[in-house]
């Protein structure tokens, strides 16, 4: 198996607004800018001496960067609760689209921490390394065939035994305009998009239930909360994800009271894949991002044992916010800022669906 790299930001290097706020981030969390606080604020008071402020900026500068944070990780352990570490070893892992892309990287993590994984992909898995082979199950399953999913669960079981982690991740792009497409190439977006989630889960939440443990993981989208022309399929299907995920989260913790069970979605910008090919969203405010910086994320949420919401690239965060602006105001905003209107006539992904 190829070496994994994880030395490398989340967010490539470069002229952008990731770049620009880690560096800003690291400066604003120095011993100078507490000194130069401090100074400020007793300009006035020709009593301080240096040493008084030398005293306070350093008294400052441990607040703000050990006192404040471990009275946060305190307060969530005993609101929130303490996850005891996952142990690889006994976990079974199925990861959709697992050949190739993300899913691919993050499959080659969930191997070397010692997992067994379950790959359903309609591509060969390419892994052929003896240290892993008997870690790993590949299934030729379409899962938009309700059929084929159904008996390939019933396979992961009696190979692997019961799923405790499910990652949806698998998911296409046709990127047309709407009246372009064929009735087949619509139905095959959602299928595969968001249709598959919903009968992925029945097959495997049942057995996390009775465990009283497990993880279901997604993949949305930033466009799960715009619209962009030329994607609608696309669009609708990752809205739909976001809206599952928080649905099902609350389902199972108030319905089931099963609260051991996490839910976990990240919500990528445009990624390093055929998938995305063409489409460019400028790299200022929507950097590309690899998909090795999307697998590292999803490992880590899945090793936390919490449910967590992946934003990436960090100005992804604030498309929550967006909400609160009318269709238009906000259309026109993210046009603006990165070009969403225009951003798929260059589309030039995979159009073998």
């Amino acid at each position: 198996m190829d070496c994994i790299d994880d030395s490398k930001p989340l967010v490539p290097r470069g002229f952008n607004i990731d770049t620009i706020m880690r560096y800003a981030s690291r400066t604003a969390y120095s011993p100078l800018v507490s000194y130069l606080i401090v100074n400020a604020l007793s300009r006035k008071l020709n009593t301080v001496t240096a040493k008084d402020k030398l005293s306070a900026a350093a008294a400052l500068w441990a607040a703000t960067n050990v006192v404040l944070p471990g009275i946060g990780k305190i307060a969530s352990r005993l609101f929130c609760g303490a996850k005891k570490p996952v142990q690889w070893a006994n976990e079974v892992v199925v990861v959709t689209g697992g050949s190739h892309g993300v899913g691919l990287e993050l499959v080659k993590r969930l191997l070397r921490a010692g997992a067994r994984v379950a790959i359903l992909d309609v591509n060969p898995f390419p892994i052929d390394d003896a240290q892993y082979n008997d870690q790993w199950r590949y299934y030729n399953c379409d899962i938009t065939n309700v059929e084929m999913v159904k008996a390939t669960a019933d396979q992961i079981r009696d190979d692997l035994g019961d799923a405790t982690m499910l990652v949806n991740n698998a998911g296409i792009v046709i990127g047309k305009l709407l009246l372009d497409m064929t009735d087949s190439e619509v139905d095959k977006v959602i299928n595969v998009n968001l249709t598959s989630h919903f009968h992925l889960i029945r097959q495997f939440l049942p057995a996390m239930l009775r465990a009283k443990r497990g993880h279901i993981a997604s993949i949305g989208s930033i466009v799960s909360f715009v619209g962009a022309p030329q994607s609608s399929t696309y669009c609708t299907s990752k809205g739909g994800v976001k809206l599952l995920h928080e649905s099902m989260s609350l389902e199972v913790a108030s319905r089931y009271e099963a609260n051991d069970i996490q839910f976990s979605i990240a919500y990528p910008g445009v990624i390093n894949t055929g998938l995305f090919s063409g489409l460019n969203l400028g790299q200022f405010f929507m950097p590309t991002l690899r998909p090795d910086s999307i697998a590292r994320a999803l490992f880590a949420a899945l090793s936390s044992g919490k449910g967590q919401e992946i934003f990436l690239p960090g100005t992804a965060n604030l498309l929550p916010l967006t909400n609160a602006f009318s269709p238009g105001i906000r259309s026109s905003l993210l046009n603006m800022l990165g070009g969403l209107n225009s951003a798929m006539s260059t589309y030039s992904g995979h159009t073998k669906y």
